[in-house]
């Protein structure tokens, strides 16, 4: 079992499962089996909405089961493989082999090769025409599904457009066919009448004598091409009221709520403003009503509006009123991530401030007036001045800007223009404020599928580098701060963005090459990605740098997203002439095909809402009644596997949902007041951890403790509450001794009762036992023997530790099953572990000091 090593890897929240909210249906027969897959890191895949819609959608209806399972990192693997254990999902641990269905979100093409490692640990054969009928379907969905030729040899098939708009029918179509048999063929034919489903063996694709793509022929009758699918109206969809709440702090770790699907204004690097046309925006009321929903099944503290560009919803500042005036008092933050300059209001920033400055980051995305023209995104360098100095003079101190390089027609001119533009906005100075800091990153153009930019050349690796060297240069000094992306990575992006299926054999040679995880920097291996183009015959060349001429028959040609090839063409050329195409939005409509009789541009109500009214800043606010409640509680179980900080999350967010009225912090970042006894180590149980939570209103012990309780995922529980007065010692000054069980159940030497005392007992004799540790100031070296209280083995079936069994406490024989166990007493002023002392008395290897199971049973002295 995997749970089972989770002692021997970094970050075992990524493969805990059990989290808040997070689904755990039993698989009857019968049931469709569905694994929902992000073929990245855990904290990657959990930040991404699309992945709790479909999650939430898939587990709402009768007859489907649907799991999660994500990348592994380095470690897992390695464990993985060399105890050949199949990488399974995080709910039931079920081998991702025994589904009947899994599902890839496709949202980055440097993720490839991390699907291929995942079929590779689920012991599932990666070519789809390896697979039979008894193995899983394997699917995908995603951005990157608009031109999934690269992995066309991998997939049975792919959703384009709304996953939520066809996901079901899908699954439909597959429950029938498992219910009624039959083979494989015939199932891909069913699939591929859905619309919006994209089967690539059912097209031939032959090339020229240039490489270039001949003809994308249709295996059957009317099947000539696949129109993406379109969710009408965003407010009548499903969406996830209790989302999955993560353990670990993930990338964004906050209640993300899709305010707006699509965009209008038309910039013509932008692949998603393309992808998700027409632009719907969601009704007030309804945004209302799933964001306190959310919130009271979540617990978070801050709410992110997304958008392609949330400044744009036609409600957004009524909106941003009237989440503030309900949740202010809760110090519930608003986060609106993509803003346009000319959308960012001065009345925006005043209400984001009112509870917590959370982050400002503006896309300018090019500097100078010209290449904004030629990209369509069009930035008045004063108006972007003047809305710096409102943000630095409303109290923030950091601006975060984007750009990109390698832009068509980019020259040396429009590079300059980004360090130009970067150094007057730090130095906008306001009355009794010093200057901005400025965080200046750029990224890499690179042309996308379905963009006026798709026949556009990359810039190659060397150039880019060129460039960068420039900006490193030039971008320094107090107040700015520079982040550019690796330039291989994004030529990879590039080359498999607008490739075709001939590079499904580069990704096999790359995979067993060892690449993996290819979209983080730090595990890029540049040198395996030449090796694999040179092993499979291919120039990556051909595939980035090239022009490509408007005859050219593209691989994604088949597959259509609304908007039609000659509106990108004449956007490409208004782009060589830098015209700039207006905003259809509130204007004449542009012609470019995404609107039709089903689906329109959707724009909210704006009258819906009612007029603001005062807010809390303006009421004078008395002096808060404050009361400190103290709680006794455990951590067991799968539990003990949670970080302290990730605890500490557990347990505000807890209080949150509960309703519990949490005392906070003053200041530009408020946080509740709350603390704890002394971080334990991960892998450590504990019946003997305290915390401390300041209240603003009377609640009584008795019910703070059953409120808590109903809301704290399995392995915590609180055992006694009381309530306390604010002031006195801090808990982590509280306790002078620990006293812990140890069990060495499962380690490969195995002990008897009579030589673990005898070498216990020799150790105690010594005199003296040194303990060696590694610190950033050098060596600390340390007699263990000082800091022991108590040594001794102890029989299991006659130990009683103080609280066993008492107010849910556990029993020990839920603690483990070994005939005998240590029990140790140790000063808490040498910060010792008691497994670093064990490691050290019986000699034990690394792994096996992991794999030590240690349960705290008392702090002493006792509290009153």
């Amino acid at each position: 079992m995997v749970k089972d090593l989770l002692t021997l890897v970094s970050r075992p929240t990524r493969y805990l499962g059990g989290e808040v909210n997070a689904c755990r249906k039993e698989i009857a027969a019968g049931q469709l089996r569905f694994a929902l897959v992000f073929p990245d890191a855990y904290e990657i895949g959990m930040s991404h909405l699309g992945m709790q819609i479909l999650y939430g959608l898939l587990n709402a209806q009768e007859g489907i089961a649907c799991e999660r399972a994500f990348s592994p990192w380095f470690d897992m693997e390695a464990l993985l493989r060399s105890r050949k254990i199949p990488l399974g999902t995080l709910e039931s641990g079920t081998p991702l082999c025994d589904f009947d269905v899994i599902g890839f979100s496709l949202q980055y093409e440097l993720c490839y090769t991390n699907v291929l490692n995942i079929l590779s640990l689920a012991q599932i054969p990666a070519r789809a025409r390896e697979r039979g009928a008894d193995m899983p379907l394997i699917i995908g969905g995603g951005p990157c599904a608009f031109n999934p030729e690269p992995l066309a040899e991998f997939f049975d098939c792919f959703c384009l457009g709304d996953g939520e708009e066809v996901i079901i029918e899908v699954v439909e179509v597959i429950k029938q066919w498992k219910e009624g048999g039959g083979d494989k063929d015939t199932l891909l034919k069913e699939l591929a009448r859905i619309d919006g489903v994209y089967v690539p063996s059912l097209f031939e694709v032959s090339y020229l004598s240039d490489g270039t793509i001949e003809r994308i022929k249709p295996l059957m009758a009317q099947y000539e091409e696949v129109r993406k699918r379109v969710v009408s109206d965003l407010s009548m969809v499903y969406y996830p009221l209790a989302p999955v709440i993560p353990f670990m702090k993930v990338i964004h770790d906050r209640l993300s709520v899709e305010i707006t699907r699509g965009c209008t204004r038309g910039c013509r690097f932008c692949q998603a403003g393309y992808l998700y046309r027409p632009v719907r925006e969601r009704d007030p009321k309804t945004l209302l009503a799933l964001i306190d929903a959310s919130l009271r099944k979540t617990g978070y503290d801050e709410i992110s509006l997304l958008s392609l560009s949330t400044g744009d919803h036609t409600c957004i500042l009524p909106l941003l009123q009237t989440l503030m005036r309900c949740y202010e008092a809760e110090r519930v933050a608003i986060s609106l991530p993509s803003l346009r300059v000319g959308t960012l209001t001065k009345g925006l920033i005043d209400e984001i401030k009112r509870v917590r400055k959370t982050g400002f980051t503006v896309a300018p995305e090019a500097a100078t007036e010209r290449l904004q023209g030629v990209i369509n995104k069009v930035t008045d360098e004063k108006e972007l001045l003047e809305t710096a100095a409102q943000v630095f003079d409303a109290g923030w101190n950091l601006i975060k800007l984007y750009f990109m390089v390698g832009l068509p027609t980019e020259v040396e001119e429009d590079v300059r223009g980004i360090v130009s533009l970067s150094r007057k906005i730090v130095r906008q100075e306001g009355k009794g404020r010093r200057r901005g800091n400025v965080n200046v990153s750029v990224s890499t153009f690179v042309p996308k599928p379905h963009t006026p930019f798709q026949w556009e050349p990359q810039v190659s690796p060397a150039e880019l580098e060129e460039r960068q060297q420039f900006l490193k240069a030039e971008l320094r000094g107090r107040g700015l701060r520079l982040k550019w992306h690796d330039a291989r990575m994004s030529f990879l992006e590039g080359v498999f963005a607008r490739g075709d299926r001939r590079l499904a054999e580069v990704l096999v040679q790359a995979h067993a090459r060892g690449c993996t995880f290819d979209g983080w920097t730090e595990h890029l291996q540049w040198q395996a990605w030449q090796e694999a183009f040179a092993a499979a015959g291919i120039d990556p060349v051909f595939y980035a740098c090239r022009k490509r001429e408007a005859a050219e028959r593209l691989p994604w040609g088949h597959l259509r997203t609304g908007v039609i090839d000659d509106f990108l063409q004449d956007e490409q050329t208004r782009a060589e002439q830098g015209v700039v195409t207006p905003d259809c939005r509130g204007g004449a409509c542009r012609n470019c095909g995404a609107c039709d009789k089903q689906h329109a541009m959707i724009l909210a109500d704006a009258s819906s809402f009612p007029p603001p009214s005062v807010s809390a800043r303006e009421v004078a606010r008395k002096r808060a009644w404050v009361r400190k409640m103290r709680s006794h509680f455990m951590k067991v179980g799968e539990a003990r596997f949670l970080g302290h900080l990730e605890m500490v999350d557990v347990f505000v967010r807890a209080a949150r949902r509960a309703g519990i009225p949490m005392q906070f912090s003053e200041g530009f970042h408020p946080l509740p007041r709350i603390s704890f006894t002394n971080p334990l180590p991960v892998g450590m149980e504990s019946l003997a951890e305290f915390m401390d939570l300041e209240l603003v209103h009377a609640v009584k012990a008795k019910e703070f403790q059953e409120r808590m309780n109903k809301e704290l995922p399995d392995g915590l529980r609180i055992m006694r509450a009381a309530e306390m007065t604010v002031k006195g010692r801090s808990l982590p000054t509280m306790f002078t001794v620990d006293y812990f069980l140890i069990s060495l159940e499962g380690l490969d030497k195995g002990y008897t009762e009579e030589e673990l005392r005898e070498r216990l007992q020799r150790s105690q004799k010594e005199g003296e036992c040194i303990l060696v540790q590694e610190k950033k100031t050098g060596q600390r070296r340390m007699d263990v023997l000082q800091y022991i209280e108590k040594l001794r083995v102890v029989e299991r079936a006659s130990y009683s530790p103080v609280l066993t069994g008492e107010n849910g406490a556990p029993v020990v024989t839920d603690f483990s099953t070994a005939d005998y166990l240590i029990e140790m007493g140790l000063k808490k002023a040498g910060g010792l572990r008691p497994a670093a002392i064990l490691k050290l008395l019986l000699d034990l290897t690394s792994e096996e000091t992991a794999l030590l199971r240690v349960l705290k049973t008392e702090s002493l002295p006792p509290l009153a």
